[in-house]
């Protein structure tokens, strides 16, 4: 490598870029180990404090709980600091802890000196580090090992000061002839490091740009800087630089309608659509930024290249890339780098990108989880990264989810502007697909390749579950003024339609009720009004409801919002703020034919054929930009609606397509009893500070299944009803399963201890979505013949001017004809009502 140069560039400067490049190397740390307690021979100091024994047995240190909420402490006397508590234990039921501390400035325990973090309660032993900071003299550490009777031991236990490395390499910027480094110094005083034999000093909290020349000489070319200062260790970080018009000798294969090119080092590849460069897999693979010395020894069927440590396959068939790369130590490859402006990009679980923007973005939460460029694989819904471009649509599947997704556009890894995919581990496997697609149909590709996974067992019979609801609806959910939405107090208590009706449907029994208020539950279920004698009510509530939705609709079919969560957003309205009334105003067409409510809801319907993004459906607490799987749900049911109402193939298509949208927030895989299915519902968080990325909220994942079912009739692409039922078993799995909240839906469930988190919601968008799945009504049965139009709580056909609805007799109930007559009937089991 050539000697570095020092390029007097704004030598020492406090200035910083408008856009700080995203640095995706952490700070380097200097961890020195202040404590370390083994248990050979005792507790070494450690006691118990409340509701337990504690004990030193055989090597471990036993913590046995004697009641609930059980800790130990031990008192200290260390410098405080950056400290990280860390230990090995098995925890038998346990599903989190905490670490209490005190110092000789703050000698009180309270929740500002409190870290908590999930246990794994599956009784193995397991590592924990947790992080904390405590200025001053450390005096006292407690550990809460839950809030749970058992035994919870512990192999050994060590506390660390950790101390961040005062010199990061902030950015890089490539010209043509340079590769500039711009290194940043932390502290308020001076430091010196060396790099390649030159040793520079830089100022207090100032930064220095230092650059080494470009080579060209090759078409990739790793470019490394390494900092060394003091007892810390090295900060090194690596770009690789492609060279266009260096030259190599290649191999080619036909790409379906793109061309693969191969260099025969097996560095690079590149991707081309005619003469067009739409992508590079730069590189192959790497270790630790240092590109393995390769040989080709195969090139048919595929090319297969070998190294030292490594070996390489390339597979072509049709449009698909197959990379498998074998090595001793973690790789990362294929680095995959798509070429040209974003149009969408796609991290299944973490981003759903429109045009131009960029990933890891604050948009959508603020806090340091905004960063998501190499997440928690168990963030990760699906195995797909995607990004379409104006030159093709570039997408990356695989089937080991243990290995660590890259993502990030523009691609701040290398300091360039393209769009930068990639997979990290030992043994990898990825497949790429080079096309012309919409972001939608790379979703359809990964699902259609690895197809839906097998559904989990149901967590109980179906009489069982029905009722462990009705356990739920009659419990503390319900009170003598009615239900409420939640059990906690502050939902208030109303004779809720959707709660009734759902009553109705599993006992056959009308709740004795002096009136009714719409709505209760996620998916409406209004059947209630049609067995008593209310029908003509329901007509008042829905006309004053669409004039309420009309009088809000813009002149061009769209809706707008103005409150705080348009803050970030690049404009005043999306795709969940106007599907929601969309789906409201063609419901209720569909029900009752009305030709205001249609006329308004295809207006939307047009006006949405502009969206790419499924965004803006929560707006009470989540912003507008942020992908949002309710979206996709409302925007699947009004354009079903649309297609029914109108015969439009083209709102068929859409439905699809926003069907599609939503397959990215369900898990398609399972590391944990409650996972597979469950659906995180937003890529983003509450008031961008409370991350929703990777907790599932099935409520959300419920409205999706319920438009899914609408679908599956009109389209096979995929299996909706097969996705549906997994959402929603999924959702029978993650009810209480007994005790005070029997029956009612958590809120949230943390996928890492499976512990159930407030709201406690009612169950009955769970019995809606079984009912329909099974083949049977949920809510109102409508029949139309291009003359008539029946609503009915039974299920009714339309033959030679007649309605047919399969009732049961004896019950008296009634049906809405053309959207305007009420008909009352006294059943006699299978009924004939006359239309003229």
């Amino acid at each position: 490598m050539p000697p570095l140069e020092v390029l007097l560039l704004a030598l020492f400067s406090l200035a910083q870029p408008e856009s700080p490049q995203i640095n995706p190397i952490p700070r380097a740390v200097l961890r020195r180990t202040l404590a370390e307690w083994n248990f050979d021979q005792d507790a070494d100091g450690w006691a118990a404090e409340q509701h337990c024994i504690v004990s030193a047995e055989d090597g471990l240190l036993k913590i046995t709980a004697t009641e609930d909420d059980p800790y130990m402490h031990r008192r200290v006397d260390y410098p405080g600091g950056d400290l990280v508590v860390e230990f090995r234990a098995r925890s038998p039921s346990a599903q989190s802890g905490s670490i209490y501390w005190t110092t000789s400035e703050s000698p009180q325990r309270g929740e500002d000196k409190v870290r908590s973090f999930p246990l794994n309660r599956d009784g193995q032993w397991h590592d924990y580090s947790v992080p904390f900071h405590a200025p001053g003299t450390l005096t006292d550490l407690r550990i809460d090992p839950g809030t749970t009777p058992g035994t919870f031991e512990i192999d050994w236990i060590r506390l660390a000061r950790e101390e961040l490395h005062p010199l990061t390499v902030e950015s890089v910027q490539t010209t043509d002839q340079h590769v500039r480094f711009t290194v940043k110094n932390h502290r308020s005083e001076p430091v010196e490091f060396s790099t390649l034999g030159q040793r520079h000093e830089i100022g207090a909290n100032r930064t220095m740009q230092l650059a080494e020349p470009a080579r060209h000489d090759k078409p990739l070319e790793a470019v490394s800087l390494e900092l060394v200062t003091g007892d810390f260790p090295p900060v090194r970080r690596t770009f690789f630089v492609h060279h266009l018009e260096a030259e190599t000798d290649w191999i080619v294969r036909p790409l379906g309608d793109f061309s693969l090119q191969v260099a025969r080092d097996g560095s690079l590849a590149r991707v081309y659509r005619g003469s067009e460069l739409v992508g590079v897999i730069a590189p192959l693979v790497h270790s630790g930024g240092k590109l393995p010395a390769l040989d080709l020894v195969e090139e048919s069927p595929s090319l297969r290249f070998r190294g030292e440590d490594v070996t390489v396959t390339v597979a072509i068939e049709e449009n698909e890339v197959t990379v498998s790369i074998d090595g001793p130590e973690t790789c990362e490859g294929p680095v995959v780098r798509a070429l040209g402006s974003l149009e969408q990009g796609l991290f299944a679980g973490l981003e759903y990108l429109g045009k131009g923007e960029t990933s890891s973005s604050k948009l959508d939460v603020e806090t340091d989880e905004h960063l998501r460029f190499a997440p928690d694989p168990t963030k990760v819904t699906m195995p797909l990264m995607a990004f379409v471009t104006d030159r093709a649509s570039v997408a990356m599947t695989w089937s080991d989810m243990t290995l660590q997704p890259v993502f990030a556009t523009p691609n701040f890894f290398d300091a360039t502007d393209d769009h930068r995919m990639a997979l990290r581990g030992p043994k990898i496997e990825a497949t790429l697909q080079f096309d012309r697609l919409l972001l939608e149909e790379t979703i359809h590709w990964a699902v259609a390749r690895q197809g839906l996974p097998p559904l989990p067992d149901p967590p109980r019979s179906r009489d069982a579950q029905w009722k462990l609801c009705l356990e739920a609806l009659n419990g503390p959910l319900r009170t003598e003024a009615g239900w409420g939405h939640c059990v906690e107090e502050r939902w208030p208590r109303h004779p809720y339609a959707d709660m009734a009706s759902t009553l109705w449907r599993l006992t056959g029994e009308v709740p004795e009720l002096p009136r009714l208020v719409p709505n209760g539950a996620h998916v409406r279920n209004e059947s209630i009004f049609f067995v008593s004698g209310r029908a003509a009510e329901w007509k008042e509530i829905h006309e004053a409801q669409v004039r309420g939705i009309l009088s809000q609709q813009q002149a061009d079919g769209s809706f707008r919002y103005a409150g705080k969560y348009a803050r970030g957003h690049f404009e005043d309205t999306a795709s969940g703020v106007c599907a929601r009334p969309a789906a409201t105003l063609l419901e209720y067409a569909w029900i009752t034919g009305d030709t205001a409510a249609l006329e308004a809801g295809v207006r939307t319907l047009e006006y949405m054929k502009r969206f790419r993004t499924p965004r803006g459906a929560q707006v009470w607490e989540v912003p507008l930009h942020t992908p949002d799987l309710l979206a996709s749900a409302y925007l699947v049911w009004a354009y079903v609606r649309g297609y029914e109402l109108t015969g439009k193939d083209e709102y068929l298509e859409q439905a699809r397509k926003w069907a599609l949208s939503g397959v990215p927030f369900v898990y398609l895989w399972g590391r944990y009893p409650i996972m597979l299915y469950a659906t995180p519902p937003v890529f983003g968080a509450t008031d961008w500070q409370g991350c929703w990325i990777g907790l599932p909220v099935q409520w959300v994942g419920l409205v999706y299944a319920y438009a899914l079912t609408m679908l599956a009739p009109y389209d096979d692409s995929l299996d909706w009803n097969q996705l549906a039922r997994g959402i929603l078993i999924s959702g029978e799995q993650q009810q209480y399963p007994d005790g005070e909240y029997a029956g009612l839906l958590p809120d949230s469930v943390v996928l890492q201890t499976q512990e159930r988190r407030p709201w406690r919601i009612n169950p009955c968008a769970l019995v809606s979505l079984r009912l329909v799945l099974d083949g049977q009504l949920d809510s109102l049965s409508v029949a139309a013949d291009g003359k008539h139009r029946v609503a009915a709580p039974f299920p009714v056909t339309l033959r030679e001017g007649r309605a047919h609805v399969q009732a049961r007799s004896g019950v008296a109930y009634q049906i809405l004809v053309d959207g305007s007559t009420i008909v009352d009937v006294t059943s006699q089991g299978n009924d004939v009502v006359p239309l003229e």
